[in-house]
C-alpha cells in the first residue's frame, strides 16, 4: 500500500505540472473577459471536467492503439519523457504558453465564445500530459488502478479549484507570482522528465539495467 500511495503522489504531483493550471490563469482571464460571474465559474468546472475526461481517455485507449501500432512502452515513456523535457525547458525560459502552441487570437477572442478549445485541450490536456499518463498507464490488478486513475481526477479538479479561484481573485494575482511559480515547476519536470527517459531506456535496453 506504501508503494501505491508513493506512486499515487509522485504520478500527481508530475502530472499537475504537466498541466500547469496555474500558468494558464492568465489565458483562463483573458477567454472569459465580459462574462459574469456565474458563467465563470461554470466555465472553470467545464474546464476541470474536459482535461479529467480527456486525459482518462488517453490513459486507456493511448496504449492499446499505440500496442496496435506497434510501439511499446518503452518507447512511449521515453517520447514522452523527451516532450516533458522540452516543456521542463520552456516553463524554466518563460516559453510554456509558446510551447503549448497558443494561437495569438485566443486570447483576443469575444467572451461570448468561450470554449474548452484550445484552453483544455491542447494547453491544458496537451501532448506532454498525454504522453504522461499514456507512458504510465500500466497496471495488473485493481489496486494499481488507483495510481493510474486517482492522479488524473486529483489534477481535474485541482484546474477547476484554481480556476474557479481566479474568477474571484484574477485581479490580485501578479504576473510575477505566476512566472515564479512556472520556473520553479519546470525545474522539478526537468528532473523527472529525466527519471522519465532513463526508465524507459533500462525497459528498451535491459543491458542498461543490468550494468546499474
Amino acid at each position: 500500500m506504501l508503494t501505491i500511495t508513493a506512486l499515487t503522489i509522485k504520478k500527481t504531483i508530475t502530472l499537475f505540472a504537466l498541466v500547469g493550471p496555474v500558468t494558464m490563469v492568465p489565458l483562463f482571464l483573458a477567454t472569459t473577459r465580459g462574462l459574469d460571474l456565474p458563467r465563470k465559474v461554470r466555465f472553470a468546472r467545464t474546464i476541470g471536467l474536459s482535461v479529467t475526461v480527456a486525459l482518462l481517455v488517453a490513459a486507456f485507449l493511448g496504449m492499446p492503439l499505440l500496442g496496435f501500432l506497434g510501439v511499446s512502452l518503452g518507447a512511449m515513456r521515453v517520447g514522452g519523457g523527451i516532450i516533458v523535457l522540452l516543456l521542463a525547458i520552456a516553463m524554466v525560459l518563460g516559453q510554456e504558453t509558446s510551447f503549448k502552441g497558443l494561437p495569438p487570437a485566443t486570447t483576443g477572442q469575444p467572451a461570448s465564445e468561450a470554449s474548452i478549445v484550445p484552453l483544455a485541450v491542447p494547453l491544458l490536456a496537451g501532448p506532454a500530459a498525454f504522453s504522461y499518463v499514456m507512458g504510465n498507464s500500466e497496471w495488473h490488478g485493481y489496486a494499481d488502478l488507483i495510481h493510474v486513475v486517482l492522479p488524473i481526477f486529483i489534477v481535474g479538479i485541482a484546474c477547476w479549484i484554481t480556476f474557479l479561484t481566479a474568477c474571484s481573485r484574477g485581479e490580485k494575482i501578479r504576473q510575477s507570482t505566476l512566472d515564479i511559480v512556472e520556473r520553479v515547476g519546470g525545474f522539478i519536470l526537468a528532473a523527472m522528465a529525466v527519471e522519465m527517459i532513463a526508465t524507459g531506456l533500462r525497459s528498451l535496453f535491459p543491458l542498461l539495467a543490468s550494468s546499474g
